[in-house]
């Protein structure tokens, strides 16, 4: 497009601008009536061309008013400045393309008359559509030409009755302007001669220049009041005596009682019948209260824009009204500094990240419609850079008519906070991922472990249970302690592991508080004799009951509290108290379990990081009693997570006492189970049961043959899972063992065949334990949802494998339910 043309479409669009269009539509709507009867046309509009689109009026009420430029008919009309007579538009090139041509509105006919003002700018076009083709009328055309003309002036009238309005209204506001400052400011008038003498005063003037008490004052020169006057003043009097009048905005003057008012000064001549300048009428209006305002305003700005730019604000304002856009604070964000007022009135969100301009647009009609704060954040877009972020606040100003006039709004970059934020993500991700890793890591290094381990410890079981010499069942003894320590130390380390990670897990099942305590404390009288102390247990009547809570994590605190006091003592006693009252908490009881003893004791220092990881008393504790110092930390944690507390309290070489408190709920007339209630001795009632053992290790398969073996268990094994099922589907077995971890097919898998065919052939369901080397609380759960009965961690014991064979074949329903402690 041409410079010319350009401007041309210029000052169309401003010849466009200057007529409210939604207020001339109801008489061009009279017109287009009129048009469609001299005419016969059925269709009439007239419409006005912006830069991008066309306004329409003479439309039905549910018709469009708005017509994109490039799909209105019009656009060439009023281009050319030509009229048009389009017979059939599908035959005409021009319209081949038009939405209106050739969808579903389907016009034919079309005629246009261009609305040319006086000025000469074609504002627009008057229009006569058809949906049927129509031949050349030369009336109708000049019918049409003559209302354009009609159009062009009613434009023409309306654009003069502004003018007289914007006149009117300019007038009105100066009249009330003026009236209003006369009314509010200081006014003041003095008349004097040539010689400056003076003539005449107000009595404002009088009181304003501080003359009320200074005597006679006409016949007094200026200057003999104000001697400063000749210096400042004489070259304006006398240029004004010449006939010329003078104008000072603002000006600063000493009064006949040593004040200095800032005062707008008028200085006109005036003169005699004869027209000879006889003297000055001086008018002065006191404007200090305004000049001081003006810079109390100026400095507030300074102070805003100041305040702004430390918060790293930037702070703009759109005015509809001027087309105005300003701007202050800090540096604008992103391409802000090139933005203009027409960039933001063609598309307020058009430097919005694309992924976030839908919600900045949603949150914006909310705050337009409902008044609703908008306050949000997204990204800004740079021409030379990455997108920015920002914290946007805006508001939108709004006339009597709800019309908005003024945005008004504040950007601050929080780019910097953005780019911590995903940093930190990074980091709990990256941390999330080493976790889980580690998770990984401590789950295969248990398998790993246990596995052979359950070598270890179940070929030393079997070998116990064979008749052997003295110094052989001292061998085997040592085995035994050395492995069942070794599994004490991974199932710390795991349980450390599972605390770090938070996946520690308190299940709360019905319990004999009683036998639980009796449980633990029969684990270490033997131990206690050998080392000569007396050991005794004390628990008061409330102690024996049944609650509910996590009864093999108590066991497990107690378990480690009795073994180290037994351990660190040599001489004396230890003392386990158990003591019961009401506690604070709705239908709970508090439990105390104190475990004293005379032995080794610590000092404060040690108290202090007593419960800390790794932590014993000094270097030689671990010299002669041995540990890796993580039984209290792990003690102390699963305390914490049942809702209770784990104190201690000691005398260097005087003994220490351990407190464990717990809030637990009493359980009337429940039924408890328990892994103890299989009556008879291990092993026994095994002879001629038949189990299929499905194991991949030999050396595991070779230690589940020998405990059971020895038992008279009719034992079948295979090597995968796949195997398990076919077997369990051809035999009639009293139990299934199954590894979880096997080739082929792995346990969980051949438990959930096993189960489905089962229910395909209506057969005995047939108690499954899982057999495995992985100890996780997951692998547990993993066990009891694919349909296992129990789940046993390796490395297992002789003893215990012929429990749980016991308890899971002679009394299933039992074993169910206690399958937990068994594991």
């Amino acid at each position: 497009m041409s410079a010319a043309t350009d401007a041309r479409e210029a000052r169309r669009l401003e010849a466009l601008r200057r007529i409210e269009f939604e207020d001339a539509r109801p008489m061009f709507e009279r017109i287009c009536g009129l048009v469609r009867r001299a005419t016969g046309a059925p269709f009439a509009f007239i419409g006005l061309m912006e830069a991008d689109r066309l306004l329409l009026a003479g439309v039905e009420e549910d018709g469009d008013h708005v017509v994109p430029r490039q799909e209105a008919l019009s656009n060439l009309a009023i281009e050319s400045g030509e009229p048009m007579w389009v017979e059939n538009a599908t035959l005409d090139p021009r319209f081949a393309e038009l939405p209106n041509v050739h969808g579903e509105v389907r016009i034919r006919f079309y005629a246009a008359s261009p609305i040319r003002l006086s000025s000469g700018e074609v504002i627009g076009a008057l229009m006569l559509l058809d949906r049927t083709p129509r031949g050349f009328d030369p009336q109708a055309a000049a019918d049409l030409a003559e209302f354009a003309a009609l159009v062009a002036n009613e434009w023409k009238h309306r654009l003069g009755m502004q003018a007289q309005v914007a006149r009117e209204a300019e007038t009105l506001a100066v009249n009330q302007l003026l009236a209003s400052t006369i009314k509010s400011a200081p006014v003041s008038l003095v008349m004097t001669d040539r010689d400056m003498r003076v003539v005449q005063t107000s009595d404002r003037w009088l009181r304003e220049m501080g003359l009320e008490n200074a005597g006679p004052i006409v016949g007094r020169t200026i200057y003999d009041l104000f001697p400063e006057a000749r210096e400042r003043w004489e070259a304006a009097y006398l240029h004004c005596l010449e006939g010329n009048a003078l104008h000072s905005e603002q000006v600063q003057m000493q009064t006949y009682d040593g004040r200095q008012p800032w005062v707008r000064t008028e200085m006109t001549p005036w003169r005699n019948p004869a027209g000879v300048v006889t003297g000055l009428l001086i008018m002065t209006f006191e404007i200090t209260d305004m000049v001081e305002a003006l810079e109390d305003a100026r400095r507030a700005e300074r102070r805003m824009t100041m305040a702004a730019e430390l918060a790293n604000l930037s702070i703009w304002e759109m005015d509809y009204r001027r087309r105005e856009l300003k701007g202050g604070g800090a540096a604008p964000v992103g391409d802000g500094a090139g933005t203009t007022y027409d960039d933001l009135d063609r598309d307020i969100w058009a430097a919005t990240h694309p992924d976030d301009r839908a919600q900045a647009q949603a949150l914006w009609e909310d705050h337009v419609t409902t008044g609703v704060p908008f306050r949000t954040t997204y990204r800004l877009l740079s021409k030379n850079g990455p997108p920015v972020w920002v914290d946007s606040a805006c508001e939108a100003i709004k006339n009597s008519e709800g019309r908005i006039t003024r945005v008004l709004g504040v950007l601050r970059n929080i780019d910097a906070e953005k780019q911590a934020e995903a940093e930190l993500l990074a980091a709990k991700e990256a941390a999330e991922s080493a976790n889980h890793a580690k998770s990984e890591f401590l789950a295969n290094m248990s398998h790993e472990i246990r596995t052979p381990l359950n070598g270890v410890m179940g070929v030393a079981g079997a070998l116990a249970r064979t008749r052997l010499s003295t110094e052989q069942t001292e061998m085997v003894g040592l085995i035994e302690t050395s492995a069942q320590t070794l599994e004490s130390l991974l199932t710390d380390i795991l349980d450390l592991a599972r605390i770090e990670a938070g996946h520690l897990e308190i299940t709360a099942e019905a319990f004999d508080l009683a036998a639980s305590v009796r449980a633990c404390a029969a684990l270490f009288e033997t131990t206690a004799q050998a080392k000569g102390i007396d050991f005794t247990v004390e628990m008061d009547e409330g102690s024996h009951a049944t609650f509910l809570g996590d009864a093999p994590r108590l066991r497990q605190i107690l378990c480690n509290l009795l073994s180290n006091a037994i351990k660190f003592t040599n001489r004396g006693a230890v003392t386990l108290t158990v003591s019961a009252q009401s506690s604070s908490e709705v239908d709970a009881t508090q439990l105390s379990f104190a475990v004293r003893d005379s032995g080794i004791g610590f000092d404060a220092v040690t108290k202090a990081r007593l419960f800390g990881r790794f932590e014993q008393a000094d270097g030689s504790i671990t010299r002669r009693f041995g540990g890796t110092g993580l039984g209290l930390a792990i003690s102390h944690s699963l305390a914490e997570a049942m809702g209770g507390a784990l104190e201690a309290d000691a005398i260097l070489g005087q003994g220490a006492c351990f407190v464990l408190t717990l809030d637990l709920e009493a359980c009337a007339d429940l039924t408890v189970s328990r892994g103890a209630d299989v009556q008879g001795r291990e092993g026994d009632g095994l002879a001629g049961l038949r189990v299929l053992l499905a194991e991949d290790h030999p050396t595991n398969r070779r230690v589940v043959e020998l405990i059971l073996g020895a038992a008279g268990v009719e034992l079948v094994c295979v090597e995968n899972g796949a195997e398990a099922v076919e077997s369990a589907a051809n035999i009639d077995f009293d139990l299934i063992l199954m590894d979880m971890q096997m080739p082929v097919m792995d346990g969980l898998t051949a438990i959930r065949h096993v189960r489905a065919g089962e229910a395909l052939r209506h057969a005995r369901r047939t108690p499954v334990l899982t057999l495995t080397a992985n100890a996780m609380p997951q692998h547990a759960a993993a066990s009891t949802a694919a349909g296992a009965d129990g789940h046993i961690t390796k490395p297992i014991t002789a003893e215990a494998l012929l429990q749980a064979v016991q308890a899971a074949t002679a009394q299933p329903l039992i074993f169910n339910r206690a399958h937990a402690i068994i594991g």
